[in-house]
């Protein structure tokens, strides 16, 4: 029998709970962001590579279709956070079980030195699979007051900030990214499956939304219309519209 057959599902963790304790759906998250506005001071410019951010909820297919990229391109690719971040018990303990401040430091130190590193490759293109993006729309679905927490903390330091030069959010719905989910292992399932309701794929995609709206940079791709290939078709033009490869 595979090992991964004999991990026990993780259940979820109280800061979790959280998000079926607080608000019954995502209208009266969305409410609460209205006049909440992510900074206007402009990104450092940077003399790297133009970075292209795949964005999505669990099982949206965002690294099959960075995979897909990779070779259409061509281009590297990269996770959002460093690979240094990502030793596989402290990256369950940082997802599962640490307070939420925790976590969201974390990732986003991580992201924070992926660009700083990314800044300095030699290739005109790198596909990202998820960025900072990813960790202020998992605490923005989890509770509504997270996202503006988030914001007034990296207010002071937004300036210094390197942002991915393109953002693509792949629309799913709920059953699509469960199907996909269910056809994962280890791992990776378990930690999919932590947020595998209904109601937070509702808020988290509430959330690109409002992102998309702050963001002229942040475009979106209905998958559940197409199959992996015209995802990847779709996904290239838009990213050679940006920067022709």
């Amino acid at each position: 029998m595979p090992r991964w057959q004999n991990q026990p599902r993780f259940q979820p963790s109280p800061r979790f709970a959280e998000m079926n304790a607080s608000d019954s759906g995502s209208a009266s998250v969305v409410a609460g962001w209205d006049q909440l506005r992510l900074p206007r001071v402009a990104a450092p410019k940077s003399s790297g590579p133009l970075v292209v951010a795949i964005e999505g909820p669990n099982g949206a297919g965002k690294s099959t279709l960075c995979e897909a990229l990779q070779h259409a391109l061509p281009a590297p690719r990269c996770l959002g956070t460093d690979e240094a971040w990502f030793s596989e018990a402290f990256k369950v303990r940082m997802i599962r079980d640490a307070e939420w401040p925790a976590s969201a430091m974390f990732f986003l130190s991580g992201c924070w030195e992926q660009m700083r590193l990314l800044s300095t490759r030699p290739e005109p293109l790198v596909l990202m699979d998820r960025s900072l993006w990813s960790t202020l729309a998992v605490q923005a679905a989890t509770s509504a007051g997270r996202l503006e927490t988030l914001v007034a903390m990296l207010t002071p330091v937004w300036g210094a900030l390197r942002l991915p030069d393109l953002t693509l959010v792949l629309d799913a719905s709920f059953d699509s990214c469960q199907a996909r989910i269910a056809r994962k292992i280890g791992t990776a399932r378990a930690l999919d499956e932590l947020t595998a309701d209904a109601v937070f794929h509702a808020r988290e995609r509430a959330f690109y939304r409002w992102l998309g709206r702050q963001r002229p940079e942040v475009k979106f791709l209905d998958v559940d219309r197409r199959d992996a290939d015209q995802a990847a078709a779709a996904a290239a033009a838009l990213i050679r519209e940006s920067a022709p490869c």
